[in-house]
C-alpha cells in the first residue's frame, strides 16, 4: 500500500489555502510560520486532497499515518 502525499497548507482562518512551493499562499501572499500550517493528506495519483484517508476521484483508501 502506497502513503499519502501530504501538503502544507495556510491554517489561519479564513484561510486554509494550499501553500505553494516557496511556502507562500497563493489566497492572502503570506509567508505563515509554523504555528500557522498544517498537513493535509492527499492522493499521490490524483492530486486531491484526501476525505476520510479516501481519494474522491479514484476512491483508493490510504492507512493514516504522520507526516
Amino acid at each position: 500500500m502506497t502513503e499519502p502525499k501530504w501538503v502544507m497548507h495556510h491554517d489561519d482562518p479564513p484561510c486554509e489555502a494550499r501553500l505553494n512551493d516557496d511556502n507562500i499562499c497563493p489566497e492572502c501572499g503570506f509567508v505563515p510560520d509554523m504555528q500557522s500550517t498544517c498537513f493535509y493528506a492527499y492522493c499521490p495519483v490524483c492530486n486531491l486532497r484526501l476525505k476520510k484517508m479516501q481519494c474522491p476521484r479514484c476512491k483508493k483508501t490510504y492507512k493514516s499515518s504522520d507526516p
